[in-house]
């Protein structure tokens, strides 16, 4: 099983969001460019976890730890790819108790065992990325169900850096909404 340590993080879904992200372009340098798909696997009623399979092909699950002021602190508890180590395995088995993990021998074999038990949602993400300092920082555009959606967003393990970064960008008024939340909402990803 692969981890990393706990972070907080920051994404929120502007409605100026050109005017935003022109001024965080300003402010920091965003020379990565990424385009993927992610499959999120959305347990009913479990909102402090989101499991997802990044890229497709490699499963993730991370776990809100609590909140600080509006951010959010996560713990990444894995990111391994098939076939699934036991430990995952028994994971799995845990979050989605009425579908046999054991069968879960490819990312099809997973989405398939789980769509009755799971909200399955494709997220097709186009991400422009920034990476310096321990603040890590994407400028996306998000689509799912034929609703697209842009966010701002940011990781770093020290909530202070964190917080300065969000005032110096004006944009710590705004409402934290995590993946596994905008797939809810109404107003982005989630049913009408």
């Amino acid at each position: 099983m692969t981890t990393k340590p706990p972070r907080y993080e920051f994404r929120c879904w502007p409605e100026d969001f050109d005017v935003h992200a022109a001024r965080a372009a300003a402010q920091l340098d965003f020379d990565q460019t990424e385009s993927r798909t992610d499959i999120y696997l959305l347990a009913p009623g479990r909102t402090d976890l989101t499991p997802k399979l990044r890229g497709g092909s490699v499963l993730e699950l991370k776990a809100r730890l609590g909140t600080r002021g509006v951010l959010e602190r996560w713990h990444p508890v894995f990111s391994d790819a098939f076939p699934l180590d036991t430990d995952v395995l028994t994971l799995l088995a845990g979050l989605f108790p009425d579908v046999d993990a054991r069968a879960c021998t490819s990312p099809d074999a997973l989405c398939a065992a789980i769509a009755g038990h799971a909200d399955v949602r494709h997220v097709a993400k186009t991400r422009r990325k920034h990476v310096a300092n321990g603040l890590r920082a994407e400028i996306t555009e998000a689509a799912c169900n034929g609703r697209v959606n842009r966010s701002i967003a940011f990781e770093c393990e020290d909530a202070s850096q964190l917080d300065a970064q969000l005032a110096a960008l004006g944009l710590s008024g705004f409402a934290n909404i995590n993946y596994g939340a905008a797939l809810r909402a109404p107003g982005l990803f989630g049913p009408a």
